[in-house]
């Protein structure tokens, strides 16, 4: 009994004795990062002595979810009692962790106190010249002076502010030198800053307990914002007999204040925030009201969607704090990279190269020449769900050119994926009115319009194409207006839509004509703004 008192009161009193923070930096491991944030996997290792202890992890990242941070330790003789995140934490002791932004922040300081004194001695100089001047008048103006005391004075008078003036000067001349040097230093903090030298003055604060001592190792994991992916493609092309290869990138941008170096990242094209709470329905209800009531009851509705939406919001913010999301979800899809990566803090973006694959395609030209008269190079891709490509911005390189930009969107119903390579100058498309064939007739109830137009196609390569061209017609909704197709040179058409389609192979320097023609009937006293 009077052993374990013993042991009780070492406790206390281990516990009533300021100790100073062990400080231990985290190095982080691996980042899974999604689109909006990331997840932080990392380790510290540091000595701990017996009983209560303080730590502070530092190096981490400047917007950490609270609740989601995970600390782990193996050693059975460890208690943790508190974690608190910090992200304004400053500590003498952290000027190892940082020592060039630490000595560039001293630097600032000091030039800072010195601004101030200059800034007093001016104020100081300045109100004596007034006080001078004031004087100076007053005495003169007195009847009572002597013109040897009245000569004193103004000699006075002009070897002080004489005097002063000249202070005023080296005051004014040494705060601007001095302001520059500080433009400078600032300066210099920022570009450390962005370089990766400056560390974050976020923290964690742990109060632990050790029944042992020695070194101890703890796991550390938190989610951060500041951090988003974005995907990017390469597209090149040489030939139309060759396939495409396409560079799949992830455009990471992260400005946590804490720098990735050396870490294992994975990226998820999921959202860590979503609210993970299936929908639950419930009965719908009719709600019928007289009309005399009507504005009561939308009065009404309105608040209770209010009091709705403040609810469902307030369900999401627990669904956030409650939970990570695991890259072995299953209902996402995450990009492993293969090598170590450094991703520093800064503005800029890092582009990281996941994946290189080539890919059979099927080359056709495109045209629709109501909308636009160039000829587009369309890359089709079957069975394109195996390359698990997702949503995103790409640039297209073919033939050694830098051709422009275009976009990869795989989430469609098609069973061909299409990508557009950009527009041949080779290849030359006009629509034309025919106007000998075009005519507008009036009769005594009604009037007729016909149109007709050719579409001249010329290959100016030096190999045959395959060309698909689009082209339509007007549709009407209303009875009185009759639309009829006259002539379309073995069009495929769309009745429902109106398009007209021709899949044509022209040949090296071979010109092809297509005609369209179609006559529009309505009543004499209609007026139609978009026929054309």
């Amino acid at each position: 009994m009077k052993k374990y008192l013993q042991l009780i009161c070492l406790f206390f009193a281990v516990l009533s004795f300021s100790q100073k923070p062990i400080f231990a930096k985290v190095k982080v491991n691996a980042v899974n990062i999604y689109r909006t944030s990331a997840e932080l996997q990392g380790s510290a290792s540091f000595s701990l002595p017996g009983g209560s202890s303080d730590i502070v992890i530092t190096n981490i990242s400047d917007n950490v979810f609270p609740k989601s941070i995970q600390i782990n330790s193996n050693n059975k003789n460890i208690n943790i009692l508190s974690v608190q995140y910090v992200n304004n934490y400053y500590s003498e002791n952290l000027e190892s962790v940082n020592p060039r932004s630490k000595i560039i922040g001293d630097s600032i300081t000091l030039m800072n106190n010195m601004i101030s004194k200059l800034n007093i001695e001016r104020e100081t100089s300045e109100k004596t010249l007034e006080l001078l001047d004031k004087n100076q008048g007053l005495l003169v103006g007195s009847s009572s002076s002597s013109v040897a005391q009245l000569m004193q004075l103004t000699e006075y008078y002009k070897s002080k502010r004489t005097e002063i003036s000249t202070a005023l000067v080296d005051i004014y001349k040494k705060s601007e030198e001095n302001q520059r040097k500080l433009d400078r230093l600032n300066t210099k903090l920022r570009e450390v800053s962005k370089t990766g030298d400056a560390s974050s003055k976020s923290v964690l604060l742990l109060k632990v307990f050790n029944t042992g001592s020695g070194n101890v190792k703890m796991d550390i994991g938190y989610l951060t914002g500041n951090v988003s992916w974005e995907p990017f493609y390469e597209v090149k092309g040489n030939k139309l007999s060759e396939p495409l290869d396409i560079t799949f990138k992830a455009k990471v941008l992260q400005t946590t204040g804490q720098d990735w170096k050396g870490v294992k990242l994975s990226l998820i094209n999921a959202r860590s925030s979503t609210s993970n709470n299936a929908p639950v329905l419930t009965p719908w209800f009719l709600e019928s009201f007289k009309n005399a009531d009507k504005v009561l009851i939308q009065g009404y509705s309105k608040h209770r969607d209010t009091m709705r939406e403040t609810r469902i919001e307030e369900v999401a913010v627990v669904g956030i704090s409650k939970r990570f999301v695991s890259k072995e979800n299953l209902l996402n899809t995450s990009f492993d990279v293969d090598i170590p990566y450094d991703v520093l803090s800064s503005s800029d973006y890092h582009f990281i190269t996941l994946k290189e694959i080539k890919v059979p395609v099927i080359y056709k030209y495109y045209t629709a020449p109501r909308q636009n008269t160039n000829a587009f190079l369309i890359a089709r891709i079957k069975d394109f769900n195996q390359y698990n490509l997702i949503p995103g911005e790409a640039s297209v390189i073919f033939e050694n050119m830098y051709v422009g930009e275009t976009k990869i969107n795989p989430d469609q119903i098609t069973d061909e994926l299409s990508i557009t390579l950009g527009d041949d100058k080779k290849i030359s498309v006009r629509k034309e009115i025919v106007d000998d064939k075009s005519s507008t007739k009036l009769f005594s109830s009604y009037q007729e319009k016909t149109f007709t137009y050719d579409i001249i196609v010329r290959n100016n390569k030096k190999e045959a194409i395959n060309i698909e061209m689009k082209d339509q017609i007007p549709l009407s909704k209303n009875e009185d207006v009759k639309v009829e197709l006259l002539q379309t040179d073995g069009a495929e058409l769309d009745k429902e839509k109106g398009f007209l389609t021709w899949n044509l192979k022209i040949s090296a320097s071979e010109t092809k004509k297509i005609r369209i023609s179609y006559k529009v009937r309505y009543p004499k006293d209609y007026s139609i703004s978009n026929l054309n």
